[in-house]
C-alpha cells in the first residue's frame, strides 16, 4: 500500500500540470521560408495555446505574448511562432554558439516518444541556430551532442521593428522554419511513421536576472529537459483523421 501511495505521489506533479496537444494538420500549398507567414497555410494553421511560466501554475504569466503554430508536409515539419518584444535585441552571431544569452525561441523534439533521443533546436532575433542532439535528458546521465545538425534546416526571421535600438519601441519578432523529417531519422526509423510526437516550446526572456523561462507545456521546475512532462503534437492529414495519444 505505501508503495502504491509513493507512486500515486510522484505522478501529481506532472498530472497537475496537463500536457497540451498540438493538432497539426498537412499544409495546402508551398510555403516559403522568409520569417514573413504570408501563406494560406498559415493563416489557416491553428495558434497554440498560451505560453506559460515553465513552472505551472501559481506563476505570474508571461509579460508578452508568444504565438506558435505548426504545419506538416511529406517532406517537412514547419514551425512558426511570432513573439512579442518591444525591445528587440540579439548578440549571438555564430552557429551553435550559446543562443539563449540572448532572447531567444527554442524547439523539442522526440518524434519517438520515449526519452531515449531528442533534438533541439535555439534560435534568436538574428537568425543565429544553436541545434543539438540528446540521447538521453540530462538527469538519465545524457550529455549534448553539439556537433549534430539539423540537415537541410531552412530558418528566417523577421524582426518587426529595429534591432538593438532601445530608444524606440518595438513590436515584436517572428520565426519561421522547416525540418526536414530526414534529418531526424534514428537509424532505421522514420519519424513520419509517428502520428504523435512528444515536443515542447520555450522562451528565454531576460527581464531579470535569473532569466525567465516562457514554455508551451510547463514541466513543473526550471528544467525544460523532461521529455515526459512536454505536449503532444498529432500530425493530422487532410481526412480529418485524429492519431491517438500513446
Amino acid at each position: 500500500m505505501r508503495r502504491v501511495l509513493l507512486i500515486v505521489l510522484s505522478l501529481i506533479p506532472v498530472l497537475a500540470l496537463g500536457q497540451p496537444v498540438y493538432d497539426c494538420h498537412r499544409a495546402e500549398g508551398i510555403i516559403k521560408i522568409d520569417g514573413k507567414l504570408k501563406e494560406k497555410a498559415w493563416e489557416a494553421a491553428i495558434p497554440c495555446t498560451e505560453f506559460g511560466d515553465i513552472r505551472g501554475k501559481g506563476h505570474a504569466a508571461p509579460k508578452y505574448l508568444t504565438t506558435m503554430r505548426m504545419l506538416w508536409d511529406y517532406e517537412n515539419l514547419y514551425i512558426s511562432a511570432v513573439l512579442e518584444e518591444p525591445d528587440v535585441k540579439a548578440l549571438v552571431k555564430d552557429h551553435d554558439d550559446i543562443v539563449y544569452h540572448d532572447n531567444d525561441f527554442e524547439v523539442f523534439l522526440n518524434p519517438f516518444c520515449d526519452e531515449k533521443l531528442y533534438y533541439e533546436l535555439e534560435t534568436n532575433a538574428l537568425g543565429t541556430v544553436m541545434d543539438l542532439l540528446m540521447e538521453k535528458p540530462y538527469r538519465k546521465g545524457g550529455t549534448y551532442i553539439m556537433p549534430w545538425d539539423f540537415k537541410g534546416l531552412q530558418l528566417a526571421v523577421k524582426v518587426h521593428g529595429t534591432l538593438n535600438k532601445s530608444n524606440d519601441v518595438d513590436e515584436g519578432w517572428t520565426v519561421e522554419m522547416s525540418i526536414p523529417f530526414a534529418s531526424m531519422k534514428r537509424g532505421g526509423d522514420d519519424p513520419r511513421a509517428n502520428k504523435v510526437w512528444r515536443a515542447n516550446f520555450s522562451r528565454v526572456e531576460w527581464l531579470t536576472k535569473p532569466e525567465e523561462n516562457w514554455v508551451w507545456s510547463p514541466t513543473g521546475v526550471v528544467d525544460i529537459h523532461l521529455p515526459d512532462r512536454w505536449g503532444f503534437i498529432r500530425f493530422i492529414d487532410r481526412d480529418g483523421v485524429v492519431p491517438k495519444l500513446p
